[in-house]
């Protein structure tokens, strides 16, 4: 491998060391212990040079209307027993909404390497027990035989059968802790089960088994539930990294998650190298939905989101449309990542299926949560000016998710310091909801009961969060997902329920 070659790979990986580390070189399937804690992502390859920003100065961003009440907001519960963890997602049973899973990374196994956890609740969220993934010899193992150093990126979705999907990275690194390898998988169980979930079960997307240049990052699943004739397809989208550049790829399994098809490329050629953070959703047609932004200007610093959809199950998707104006990324200095991703989501409401796309821009000192909409149900045609759904403006935010429930309410959570005094150290959830597709929003409401501690050491919060929504036969409610403290504070997922008034 070139010095190049190595010198971009080790971008993937960003080690924070917990306790001093050891490593044993040892075969290829039989990993070395190492004691450390890392994460994956780099943001992009490049940008695409030469777009004057069209991001208004502060102040001048659209703010939402505000009225009604805010959820009203359960007490916060702790999922899981060990620390530190960050990252998370969660997903609800469209068949038995009282059924949750979340997923998290986990780093209190083998010295500190991420392993994915996930946790099951079958009352709202109120209880809930936990696993971590299929394990052999103490290592991530997947269906292929391969045993694993790490996890990383866990997110996971839930069809009408009650078949859990848990996606995530497989890792392998070197001894200076570059990625060597990776691999894509997806474990499935049933609900049924408890879920239980084993080493046959895990099947992989896209992987590779031995070093090489291609790196598979950042993945996101959906699941067709709705009553076409592609429903209980399921769909991963996911940045694949070459050596140089970077694409969004898709991929979709029909046989719910034993095999998968062969990945295609949802960006155009035009915008290799400057993208990164995709999300696909579903809506009640069936129509498949893969958001992500493009990195643009002289360094990188503005972004775009762009999307794409697909009517034929997935076998091809059509042009891409930009969602979003040109905007300026997070620039408010902060010791965890942040980045201005899409969250999306798609209306389950037949005949009102509004596409969402929900991220965070800087048009001037303070961040804000930004909002915006198709004009049309389940049309690509064009989408509404973004309008900023904090009704606080001092502050940041970051990283967003954004769910819709079966009523057509869309519920949304993000990560804010408007509770800080002016430090972007302590973070809470905010959270807000309309059911009127963006026309008026709830005031924001505090999900978390104690604010989130993140250090000045380079600390880790996760790259994203999730939230789930599951309307009961009374309540429309909320699920968000967050980490009570950075790594360094020894963060664990924290989740409440939120009911709409």
């Amino acid at each position: 491998m070139t010095r190049m070659m190595r010198s971009l790979l080790s971008l993937l990986v960003t080690a924070l060391v917990i306790v001093t580390f050891s490593f044993d070189a040892r075969s290829q399937n039989r990993p070395p212990n190492a004691r450390t804690a890392f994460k994956t992502m780099v943001s992009h390859r490049g940008h695409i040079p030469g777009v004057k920003s069209v991001a208004g100065p502060a102040g001048m961003e659209t703010a939402a209307t505000f009225s009604g009440s805010p959820y009203d907001v359960g007490p916060s519960i702790t999922p899981t027993t060990t620390v530190p963890e960050a990252e998370e997602h969660i997903a609800v049973d469209p068949s038995h909404f009282n059924n949750l899973v979340a997923m998290i990374s986990d780093f209190s196994l083998r010295g500190g390497f991420n392993t994915s956890k996930f946790a099951f609740s079958n009352n709202d969220g109120s209880n809930w027990n936990e696993s971590f993934v299929p394990l052999s010899a103490g290592f991530p193992a997947t269906a292929d035989g391969h045993l694993w150093q790490a996890n990383s990126d866990p997110v996971v979705a839930i069809d009408k059968l009650g078949n859990v999907y848990l996606e995530n990275l497989y890792l392998q690194v070197d001894s200076a802790f570059n990625i060597t390898n990776d691999g894509l998988y997806v474990c499935v169980a049933n609900l049924q089960s408890g879920p239980r979930f084993t080493q046959s079960g895990c099947h992989a997307i896209k992987t590779a088994l031995a070093p090489t240049t291609f790196i598979e990052d950042k993945p996101w699943i959906a699941v067709d539930n709705s009553t076409s004739k592609s429903s209980g397809t399921v769909y991963a989208s996911w940045t694949h990294f070459t050596a140089t550049s970077d694409m969004i790829f898709v991929s979709h399994s029909t046989d719910h998650g034993a095999t998968w098809s062969k990945p295609i490329q949802i960006n155009p050629d035009s915008q290799n190298g400057a993208v990164q953070g995709s999300q696909v959703a579903v809506g009640p047609a069936g129509e498949v939905y893969v958001a992500y932004e493009v990195f643009l200007g002289s360094t990188g610093d503005q972004g775009q989101h762009f999307i794409a959809e697909s009517t034929n199950g997935g076998a091809s998707f059509g042009k891409t449309v930009a969602m979003t104006p040109i905007f300026n990324n997070l620039s408010f200095s902060a010791p965890y990542r942040d980045n201005t991703f899409p969250a999306l989501a798609v209306s389950p409401v037949s005949g009102n299926a509004f596409i969402y796309d929900v991220y965070t821009d800087q048009p001037g000192t303070n961040s804000r949560t930004a909002f915006v909409r198709s004009t049309l149900p389940a049309a690509l045609t064009s989408f509404t000016s973004p309008i900023s759904i904090n009704d606080v403006t001092t502050g940041q935010r970051l990283m967003p998710a954004v769910a819709v429930d079966s009523n057509g309410v869309v519920n949304i959570s993000w990560f804010d310091t408007r509770g800080s005094s002016g430090t972007v150290t302590l973070l809470d959830i905010f959270a807000t909801y309309t059911k009127d597709e963006g026309g008026t929003f709830a005031p924001n409401a505090q999900a978390n009961s104690s604010s989130i501690h993140a250090s000045s050491r380079g600390d880790f919060i996760g790259d994203y969060a999730g939230i789930a929504a599951s309307p009961d036969s009374t309540n429309s409610l909320a699920h968000p997902v967050w980490t009570s403290d950075g790594l360094g504070f020894n963060g664990q997922m924290q989740t409440s329920t939120l009911t709409v008034p």
